[in-house]
């Protein structure tokens, strides 16, 4: 009897323990500040004011981090609203020291905040050789500098910066014709705010949660990142393999694992929420749970300046 116990106890406690979901953490992205140089601008058409940059970079962000599925993340709504009832302002959330006070109020694990320095659009005229035309052909700069803030330490666990270009010959390649001959320097504008949110977004969740290898059989292996989370069909990483802890011998602090890079891997589907590839090489050492960093490319010459079409942005 006691025997039959046991094991209903045993099946009971294994049903929890498997149906428990891990917790996600929660995380807020902060609005990001605007650096003074970077002025309402008229291009065009286009009207581009600074809080259009603010609030539309930060929903961009805000939404790859949640297509993600590795965080509870904050709306902006939620955000304003606690800002507002303990009327704060952006001097008190963006002062050194108060990660901890915003993460409370938001009750958050993880905050990002930045600064937007450069936002800068450029263009010049190609002559059409079949037509005899000039053409405008634009190129498109966004620089951002960010953080991200543990708020149970206050500690910054990592910062960066994103720049980010975008040309015409990129929306050509990018963009079918048939979509392509109704656009507006706003959908150019959209493109490039998109594509810079979604590096920020890759970046933190490579500090945070990197792409792993959940499955690996033969030449073939799934990622645990779906689609609308950064991952394209065709992009090629390089397989980490994590050793022991590293700790500094003075102050006990860690300072991560060794690594040892076991192979290189490439994406060859993606669905709702993983990825397939194939192993390019080091099959017989890529294990389950390996890390995944983009594998690095040669950089290419630095392309020439082009004249601006808005002076001093």
């Amino acid at each position: 009897m006691k025997r039959i116990i046991s094991i209903l106890a045993l099946f009971t406690l294994t049903n929890v323990s498997m149906a428990a979901p891990i917790k996600q953490p929660t995380m807020a992205v902060l609005p990001f500040q605007i650096s003074p140089i970077v002025r309402n601008t008229t291009i065009g058409n286009l009207n581009i004011t600074r809080t259009v940059v603010e609030l539309e970079f930060s929903n961009e962000l805000i939404n790859f981090l949640t297509k993600s599925r590795k965080f509870n993340m904050l709306s902006r709504t939620q955000i304003t609203k606690i800002m507002d009832e303990n009327k704060l302002t952006e001097s008190d959330w963006a002062d050194p020291g108060q990660a901890d006070k915003m993460g409370k109020l938001l009750v958050a694990d993880y905050l990002v905040t930045g600064t937007i320095n450069r936002l800068e659009f450029q263009t010049i005229r190609q002559n059409i050789k079949i037509t005899g035309e000039t053409a405008p052909r634009i190129v498109a700069t966004f620089k951002c500098q960010y953080q991200v803030i543990d708020t149970s330490s206050g500690k910054i666990m990592f910062a960066d910066q994103v720049i980010k270009k975008l040309k015409s010959i990129d929306v050509r390649r990018e963009v079918p014709a048939t979509e392509r001959k109704d656009w507006t320097l706003a959908d150019f504008k959209d493109m490039l705010f998109a594509k810079t949110a979604n590096e920020l977004g890759n970046a933190i969740l490579a500090g945070i949660y990197p792409v792993k290898i959940i499955e690996i059989k033969d030449e073939n292996v799934v990622f645990n990142r779906g689609k609308g989370a950064g991952v394209k069909i065709g992009d090629q990483y390089t397989v980490i393999h994590q050793g022991k802890q590293l700790v500094d011998v003075d102050t006990g602090e860690s300072l991560g694992t060794s690594e040892e890079e076991v192979g290189v891997v490439e994406v060859t589907s993606i669905e709702v929420k993983f990825s397939k590839g194939k192993v390019i090489s080091g099959a017989e050492k890529i294990k389950y749970g390996d890390i995944c960093r983009p594998l690095k490319k040669s950089k290419r010459a630095p392309a020439a300046a082009y004249p601006k079409v808005t002076p001093g942005w």
